[in-house]
This record gives C-alpha cells, structure tokens and sequence, in this order.
C-alpha cells in the first residue's frame, strides 16, 4: 500500500513525505521531481515554456506510471488530485493523506521562494485569495492533517494519524465476553495483542486476496497458516471438514488460538470451525471488508451454507477479540465500500438514523476512505448491534430485526448462486421490506425514496431479475421461518422495526415487482 501526501502549496507536502518514508522505511517519491527529471527542465521552466496545460498532460502521465508503485510515500503537486482521474489512479492503491495550514502561515513559508510558477509576482493577497478559491476543492480530499511548524518533527503528527486507536468496546454475548478494537494500522502491531496475553499456538487462516497484499507482513505472526478464497461458495462443509482436519494435523490445542483475517465467509467459517474443532478454541478476528467490520464479525453468528439454505448450520459463538482496521479498506475496490454501507444503512434504519444522514452528507468523503467518516459510521453501527444482541443473544426476539431487508436478501443470494454481493443484494431486500410497510400502512414512501436514491448515489441496483415464485419458495427456507409461515422485519419508521407473520403471498409477490424484473430463467 502507498501513502499519497498532498495539499495546498507550502504545507510541507515534499519535506514530510520524505521524513515520513524514511520512518516507516518506505520509498518516496515526489511527482513534481519525476515531470522535471523528464524534460531536464524545473516546474516553473516547464510552465513559462510550454504553459500549465502541457505540465498538466505530463502530469497525468506521471501519475498513470505511478499506479503501479507499492510500499512508496508519494507527494504530489498541490493541484494534482484536484483531478478526478489523478485522484482516482492514485487512490486505488494508498490512503490520501490532506496537509493543511493557515494560508497566513503558508505565506510566510513560500514567500522567499520564487522558484514556484504561480508566486512569481503575486502578492499576499492573491496568494490567500488563491488558497480560499482552491480550499472548498480540498475540503473534499479525505483524511485532513493540520501541520503547524512544518518541520520533519511534523511526520510523528502523520504517524500518530495513522496509528490512532478509536475505540474499545466489550459485548457481552450470553456468557461470553468479545472485546472489539478499532484501530488503525493494525496488521503489523497485531502480534502485541496475541502474545502479550495468550501462550498458546497461533493457527492463521486467511483470505487469498489479502494474503496477497499483506502475507509478507502476516507471516511474521505465525508459521502455520491455510489460505482460502473468501467467495461465498466456499463458506460450506467441505471446506470446514478441511480446516478440521489440517488443525488436528498441526497438532492444535485447547489453549491454541485460531486467527482469522478476511470478510464476512472467512469470519463465518473460521467462527464456525473455533466453536467446533475440541468443542471450542479461541477465536481472534481481524474482518478486512467495511460490511464486515460493521455487521458480520459483531455479535457471535457463524455458519456454513447448505444445499440451498444460507447459513444452514452454524453456532452463536463470537470471537474472543476482533480488530477492526479501517486503513485494510484502501485495498478494496469502491464497489465493495459501497456493498459495505448497505449494512450500515440497516442499522441506521433499525436503531441510529444518524447513521443514514452521515452517509448522504460525507459519501464522497467515505468512498475516498476518510478514516474519520468511516470509523463513524463503523462505531455507530457496532453499537447498534451491541445494544441489541446483548438484550438478545441467541435470536429469540428482538436480535431479529438485525434481518431487515436479509430475507429476500438471501433468496436473491440462493436464486443467483452467490454471483450478487451479499451488501447489493440486502439493498434490494430494504427496498422490498419498506414496500411492504408501505403497503400494510406501516410507513410512509419518503423512507423507500430515500434509500433507492441513496443506493442509486453508490451505484448499486435497486431491481434485478429474478423470478417470483422461486423467490417466494426459497423465502420459506428462511432459518426465521416457522409453520405459520415467514417473518419478515419490517420498518414503522426510523428506529421503529416490527416483526411481523402471515403476510398473505398475494401481497408478497406485488411488492415484488417493486424489485423485480421477471425472468423465468435462473
């Protein structure tokens, strides 16, 4: 992973990020040299020979080489991710770090230089009128860092940035008690918290995708690891008859501790086999999607699919300890950041509508990955699930409303053998449960509005095909369903969920074609 610096001119963007890459003994590298290394000319030599549109197009191409860097510090020109196509090439593979000052500081820094094209000439004026026409645009780059004395002692404030710890909750599940940590930079700080406590033999099982990003770093934790691909067809028992079996070879104990990094399969299934392998080992968890760092490492369920059903057998058993680092999200492709929202747009529904209104408000800032407005949105949908299953820990009433929208979330899952994400195919199931409070009179239509609009500003489907009696057959598989028919969790407002039964199927498969498109193929 890359960390990209940027800002306004004078905030330290080239002196911080070398101090920086030197710390973390990474490498650096400043956009503005690499354009001046290729035409043998300064910055401001390139601007009055050629113009700011030439150094622009070079600029652009700096920065397509550029995303193919790993482990490198990268500091730009103050204007560079002013541009949606450098801000995205960039972001793919980093976290954007946001220098910011006080213009009137920042003048008495770049006034003695005239080296930079746009000072030759200017006054302080329309140098700060320069810095307030460009501070709404910045104010939309992620993760704002404030530098003051603008020395290499400012790259500890940086490092403090990346490393801050959030938030330490415990959620007492029946019995047991699960400590989850929100953290930043965890992976290579991760070992202090297993050894300091725990003596016993460390198993890691971990995601394909992000052993490949982060497995040089994860096997310093340990020798024995089992790598797994982290797709939805893979969370059944075959694959948890291999874990059993590859456990009871390394010679695994009842003080040995199973670790688990991945999404939401790779928790479920390793919480499945920690609560089984000895009739139990400890479980530590470290979820790298955003949709499983708010909902699915919380609260203890686990399980594997079978035949048809999601979820068909599994305990409630949850982690000893789940770490939550928000910085393994820079990875991910926005699309899943998006899948991941759909989770915390449930929990805003059912128990915070602050966390609806924080979504719509800082989208662009979340889908950039700003920490701050991530971890948010991650700490409040944790503590709407803690107040919940604490009250219910085994699903006997109200831990129910933690379904709205799954029911026909799941048979969308089922009826498309798992080739729709889990986070898309619960926005097609609130969409379907508020039509069906709209239509027993439970709410009104500005709830449904809102959500199709929102799911639209994510890009995520509000219809699909699919078709009706199948969905209805695969719905009765639901593991809420009882002989008196389905359950579904509906909504009366924010913060009002019900539980309601026997919802005639005339009006199930109306509210259907809310969603629906009908294809009588699978």
């Amino acid at each position: 992973m890359n960390i990209i610096v940027t800002g306004f001119m004078g905030t330290g963007k080239t002196t911080l990020g070398r101090a920086l890459a030197k710390r973390l003994e990474m490498d650096f590298i400043d956009t503005d040299m690499l354009i001046e290394n290729k035409l043998n000319l300064s910055v401001s030599e390139i601007f009055e020979k050629f113009g700011e549109k030439y150094f622009r197009v070079l600029e652009r191409e700096v920065v397509k080489e550029l995303k193919e860097e790993n482990n490198t510090v990268i500091a730009t020109g103050g204007k560079t991710l002013l541009y949606k196509k450098n801000l995205k090439t960039l972001t793919k593979n980093g976290i954007l770090l946001t220098l910011h000052s006080d213009p009137e500081d920042l003048w008495e820094r770049v006034k003695k230089y005239d080296s930079r094209p746009l000072l030759k000439g200017i006054t302080k004026d329309e140098f700060i009128k320069l810095y307030l026409k460009r501070a709404p645009l910045y104010e939309n780059l992620p993760n704002k860092i404030k530098i003051s004395n603008f020395s290499e002692t400012e790259a500890e404030t940086i490092l403090e940035f990346l490393t801050k710890e959030l938030m330490r909750i415990e959620i007492k599940i029946g019995d047991k008690i699960s400590e989850v940590i929100l953290k930043r930079s965890l992976p290579g700080e991760i070992e202090k918290y297993i050894f300091s406590e725990k003596k016993g033999k460390v198993f890691m099982i971990c995601d394909s995708k992000v052993f490949g990003i982060h497995g040089e770093t994860l096997k310093k934790i340990c020798q024995s690891f089992y790598i797994i691909s982290g797709k939805d067809r893979n969370k059944n028992l075959k694959n948890a008859e291999r874990l059993w079996k590859w456990l009871i070879k390394e010679n695994v104990k009842r003080d040995s501790i199973l670790l688990s990094f991945g999404g939401g399969v790779i928790g479920d299934l390793c919480g499945f086999v920690s609560s089984t392998i000895l009739r139990g080992i400890s479980h530590y968890h470290v979820p790298t999607t955003l949709l499983s760092m708010l909902d699915s490492s919380i609260g203890g369920k686990n399980g594997i699919n079978l035949l048809s059903m999601k979820n068909a057998v599994g305990t409630i058993n949850p982690p000893d300890k789940v770490f939550v680092d928000p910085t393994l999200l820079f990875s991910l492709p926005r699309k899943e950041i998006s899948s991941g929202l759909v989770e915390a747009i449930k929990a805003g529904f059912i128990g915070d509508p602050l966390i609806f209104d924080l979504i719509e408000k800082r989208l662009h800032l979340i889908e950039n990955i700003d920490l701050e407005s991530l971890e948010e949105v991650i700490s409040r949908s944790i503590k709407v699930k803690k107040t919940i299953v604490e009250k219910d820990p085994f699903e006997k009433n109200i831990r129910k409303f933690l379904n709205l929208g799954h029911t026909l979330a799941h048979a969308l899952e089922s009826f498309h053998r798992y080739r729709i994400s889990h986070g898309e195919a619960v926005g097609l199931g609130l969409i379907y449960s508020l039509e069906l409070s709209e239509m027993l009179g439970l709410c009104s239509k500005d709830l449904k509005a809102r959500l199709k609009f929102l799911l639209n500003e994510l890009g995520l489907k509000t219809r699909i095909k699919g078709n009706k009696e199948n969905l209805i057959d695969l719905m009765k598989m639901d593991k809420k369903s009882t002989e008196e028919g389905i359950d579904f969790v509906l909504l009366k407002g924010w913060g009002e969920p019900v539980l309601k039964r026997g919802i005639s199927k005339k009006i199930l498969l109306e509210a259907l074609e809310e969603v629906l498109d009908e294809n009588t193929y699978n």
